[in-house]
């Protein structure tokens, strides 16, 4: 799990080597800061053999949470009721010891009451 605080520029290459570097099977990424699925940054921070699965923050600043995994991985994501306290993004992989539930929430800032 890493809080990228926005998928920026000087970030991606970061993001991505890390994936590489310890060969992780999967990464959760929470305020990635992305509007859509098809934000060119979830494209660049996603290594070679890769796949990205996301919940983006269609509107407002900051947010947004995704998934990088390993391609050869079979990944289905799990609905989740809707909610307006946090961001959410479940997903099932199925690796060769069995399935593993990946639950990423994020968080916004809060308020003191």
């Amino acid at each position: 799990m890493l809080n990228v605080q926005s998928l920026s520029a000087s970030k991606i290459d970061a993001v991505g080597e890390l994936i590489t570097d310890r060969s992780l099977d999967a990464l959760a990424l929470s305020e990635t800061w992305h509007s859509s699925s098809d934000d060119a940054r979830l494209r660049l921070v996603t290594p070679a053999g890769y796949a990205v699965v996301d919940a983006s923050r269609p509107s407002g600043r900051a947010g947004g949470v995704a998934v990088v995994y390993r391609k050869h991985l079979k990944c289905s994501e799990i609905a989740l009721p809707p909610c307006d306290i946090f961001e959410a993004l479940c997903v099932r992989l199925t690796l060769s010891a069995g399935p593993v539930i990946l639950l990423n929430i994020y968080r916004p800032g809060s308020s003191r009451r």
